[in-house]
């Protein structure tokens, strides 16, 4: 751009002055000359340090009227952040003929009127390839090259794209860039440019032949003067190239829109933090989506999501004693407590094995309604009466917190055993004689092993339970081809142990090289995360097994009480470190000691 009658726009900031060249019949306010105005209100807290942000690319590949939903988020995470300002290395519009141009910048005006920080930019290719879109340019976004003071530092802005000029600065803009260099007493420069004339846009091996052809001049330029980096846009990515002649080069253009496997060369959405600190500048790459307002999730929120999931959208349990088939009919509730009725869709989604009737059906829940949604689930045999088991899908509208939910519940499956009496007293010496009356309860559940080379002689196992008025009293049968414990306590979990929960009561047990340990996870009225004395436990060791006996006595399962009729949900899971970094696991049901696992009554 050829600058007719340049003259100097000066603004106050502090102990820093703003100039820069306007073209003389530009628009009243176009939006660099706005975002001067707003920074002359914002002076550094101190001029040895401010943060900045800086993008490039912004512009949509698919359509000729549209903003990207990742520079919409860019923003949002900018007036998070609250940098001092944001600048754009090029490209903000898709361009192309001259009567799609004026529509494209309507919509940035009004996608960028949502920044609430100062926004400036070079212009790229994008936004100026002939005179009349550079002539819109200058209407529309100011001057195409320009400088300002902020704090310590001088910004300087350089056109790309000037009209006649190929792949070089004129000779104008190179005397004016050079005034700019010499008139500057800041601690630091910074440069911004759309087209990366310092690097080869094919072939990174012609680095050196391209920086001689196009870019040695103006570095040569830089040379006795405080220039700390030079930020570039065009080819879409983020790319270091370190530091030369004692200035940082890096390519920022990571607001276009990139595929989903193109991080390992640089091509994923960002854009830079930078600091400035004394006559230090760096910053860091932040990936939109990263950045997040002190309230995204609130006490009230969590709060209303736990009474949606456990109480507005609910099913009734389904018990079933282990080792049998499930038919019959299950109803589930939703309920709107609220003033304004909703109307949604309720969807199953059922494994093999399971079969559910409807599988899908609409429901309109009234102004403090409960709706009653009954459905026939039925497992083809008894084989298949396990996890996983079917879920049921529905949105959930009516939310003061937050937006709308989709809920997922899974069938309240409930494997149901029994605990008898203990016949008499409880040995705990790892031989398991007196339990030969009660019924093994199965571990079937395992993970952590690689597909098809499950071996139950490395890891399989069940477990038992008994009760009289004193203990709760637990067995443990594991076939475990390598016993791997050298750790004690708190993280005894990482290598072979079981961890079990009884109600609201979490321990874990294994043989640990101080001997057999109990370890306190969580209960009433107990320490938690402590090696636990009360409960008794042995262990035995022989032959591919191990053998836990376990006696809890009653005051540590309240409010179980231990009686006829009782019950409780029981969760196990078993560790196995087999002296190496594969952990393999078995449990009684998936999730592990996370889930709600079965029930158990005690009988006589």
């Amino acid at each position: 751009m050829k600058l007719a009658r340049p003259f100097p726009t000066a603004l106050a900031l502090g102990a820093a002055v703003l100039l820069m060249s306007v073209q003389v019949g530009a628009a009243a306010e176009p939006i660099i000359l706005q975002s001067l105005a707003q920074l002359s209100n914002t002076p550094p807290a101190s001029p040895e340090a401010f943060d900045f942000v800086v993008t490039g690319d912004t512009h949509s590949n698919r359509q000729l009227i549209y903003q990207t939903d990742i520079f919409k988020g860019m923003i949002r995470e900018w007036n998070l952040l609250k940098p001092a300002f944001a600048v754009e290395v090029g490209d903000l519009i898709l361009g192309g003929s001259a009567n799609n141009v004026p529509p494209q910048w309507d919509l940035f005006e009004k996608t960028i009127a949502e920044c609430r920080v100062p926004y400036f930019s070079a212009p790229g290719n994008h936004d100026i390839s002939d005179a009349l879109s550079e002539r819109l340019w200058v209407e529309r976004m100011g001057p195409t090259y320009y400088a300002f003071s902020y704090g310590n530092t001088r910004f300087i802005f350089l056109d790309t794209e000037e009209v006649d000029a190929l792949d070089e600065i004129s000779e104008t803009q190179f005397a004016w860039l050079k005034r700019e260099l010499e008139s500057t007493r800041a601690k630091n420069i910074l440069i911004f440019m759309h087209q990366p004339y310092f690097s080869s846009y094919e072939d990174p091996g012609k680095i050196e032949e391209v920086w001689a052809k196009r870019w040695k001049r103006t570095a040569d330029l830089f040379r006795g003067h405080p220039v700390r980096a030079v930020f570039a846009g065009h080819e879409h990515g983020y790319q270091d190239f370190g530091v030369r002649d004692g200035v940082h080069y890096v390519i920022c253009a990571g607001g276009a829109r990139f595929g989903s496997d193109g991080e390992p060369e640089g091509r994923f959405n960002h854009y830079l933090l930078v600091r400035v600190r004394g006559e230090e500048v760096s910053w860091s790459v932040i990936k939109p989506g990263s950045v997040l307002a002190s309230d995204v999730f609130t006490s009230q929120r969590a709060a209303e999501l736990y009474d949606i999931r456990h109480r507005l959208v609910s099913c009734d349990p389904v018990e079933v004693p282990m080792g049998q088939s499930v038919d019959r009919e299950v109803t589930v509730r939703v309920v709107n407590p609220a003033e304004k009725p909703f109307s949604a869709s309720l969807t199953w989604e059922v494994p093999t094995g399971w079969k559910v009737e409807p599988l899908s059906t609409n429901y309109t829940a009234g102004a403090k309604i409960t709706v009653e949604l009954r459905f026939h689930v039925s497992a083809l045999s008894a084989a298949a009466a396990r996890f996983p088991v079917p879920s049921f899908k529905t949105r959930y509208p009516q939310t003061r917190f937050g937006p709308p939910i989709n809920v997922i519940t899974e069938l309240p499956f409930v494997p149901v055993a029994q605990a008898i009496r203990a016949r008499g007293p409880v040995h705990l010496d790892g031989v398991l004689d007196e339990w030969q009356s009660a019924k093994p309860i199965a571990l079937t559940y395992v993970s952590g092993f690689e597909a098809g080379r499950y071996d139950p002689a490395d890891l399989s196992g069940e477990g038992r339970v008994m009760w009289d008025e004193q203990n709760l009293y637990l067995a443990f049968d594991i076939t475990d081809n390598d016993h791997c414990q050298p750790y004690a306590g708190d993280i005894v979990w990482l290598a072979d142990a079981i961890e079990f929960g009884v109600d609201h009561w979490g321990w874990g047990v294994s043989l640990t090289q101080h001997g057999p340990e109990v370890f306190s996870y969580f209960g009433e009225g107990l320490s938690a995360e402590t090696v636990n004395k009360d409960v008794q436990l042995a262990v035995r060791r022989a032959a591919g097994h191990t053998i836990y006996e376990a006696a809890i006595p009653a005051r540590l399962n309240r409010p179980l009480v231990l009686q006829v009729g009782s019950s409780f949900r029981f969760r196990v899971q078993v560790a196995d470190r087999d002296n190496s970094d594969a952990r393999h696991e078995l449990s009684l049901t998936p999730g592990g000691v996370e889930a709600d696992g079965i029930k158990v009554i005690l009988v006589k």
